[in-house]
């Protein structure tokens, strides 16, 4: 159960096998695939120099911020339920914001056409948002629409 070390020889010293439990997820390589999977991507995403990959990852970081900002201000003055739901919304946002980057991105290389996939994310927020009785829907669709000011924001500013 515990190792001992030898400072003098640099030597480490392991109790037997039976009494040592290794933990399961140490030892799962389908969670430490998927570990590995997300790290490498998201080295792959900022390591590469190209201009697109660049103001995509500034977009988010803009609407990110944006959305925390409008999120706390009315969570302070307006209510933490309506806060919270347009917190919700802006997540939501920056996620239909990052399909459409990417389905945009595949634009003549692997396909002709800009997917429809994150058309559902509009749809799966007005539902969670009708489900839940955390969020409000009004609240949840301004801040899914908080991307835009951050793009008219991003690209006034040159």
């Amino acid at each position: 159960m515990f190792t001992s070390v030898d400072s003098n020889r640099k030597k480490v010293e392991h109790p037997s096998s039976e009494n040592v439990q290794i933990s399961q997820s140490l030892e799962n390589p389908i969670i430490n695939e998927s570990k590995s999977g997300i790290a490498s991507q998201l080295h792959n995403l900022l390591s590469k120099n190209d201009e697109y990959t660049k103001l995509q990852l500034t977009i988010f970081g803009i609407t990110f911020i944006v959305s925390i900002l409008v999120a706390s201000i009315t969570g302070i003055f307006l209510g933490f339920t309506f806060g919270f739901s347009i917190f919700i919304g802006s997540i939501a946002g920056i996620f239909y914001l990052r399909l459409l980057a990417k389905s945009v991105g595949k634009l003549g290389n692997e396909s002709s056409g800009v997917s429809k996939l994150q058309l559902l994310v509009p749809v799966c927020l007005f539902i969670f948002a009708s489900k839940l009785g955390s969020l409000d829907i009004f609240p949840a669709m301004i801040g899914f629409f908080i991307y835009k000011p951050s793009l008219i924001f991003y690209f006034s500013r040159s």
